[in-house]
């Protein structure tokens, strides 16, 4: 998640004032330690509020569930911080892979060589 000031500057411009970034994070468990950090740095960059969706289940037990939200917890607000279930996510994910893969508008766009 990390990124170049350049990348940073290109965003801001494509993002033309927008002010609603949200991440949805449905990754491993050990991946959230250092991805969580990285997020809000990147809304700090872009000096933009940043929202977290975090899938369930969260962790792989009880023990990494608590110690996953409290990591979240120390970076982002508690009204900052949203948890769906993982069926709900699934349809949220799947609507956005079909926008980008069904659509010829928007799949040059989104694919990793437009992505600095």
């Amino acid at each position: 998640m990390t990124g170049s000031a350049k990348g940073t500057e290109a965003l801001q411009k494509a993002l033309a004032g927008n002010n609603r970034i949200l991440y949805f994070m449905a990754t491993s468990p050990k991946l959230y330690g250092p991805d969580v950090p990285e997020s809000r740095r990147g809304g700090s960059r872009l000096r933009v509020p940043v929202r977290v969706v975090l899938e369930k289940p969260i962790g792989q037990d009880y023990a990494s569930s608590v110690g996953i939200n409290e990591a979240v917890g120390q970076v982002f607000h508690e009204d900052r911080i949203f948890r769906i279930d993982h069926y709900l996510g699934k349809e949220a994910v799947q609507n956005l892979l079909a926008l980008r893969f069904a659509n010829s508008l928007f799949e040059p766009l989104w694919n990793a060589s437009a992505i600095d």
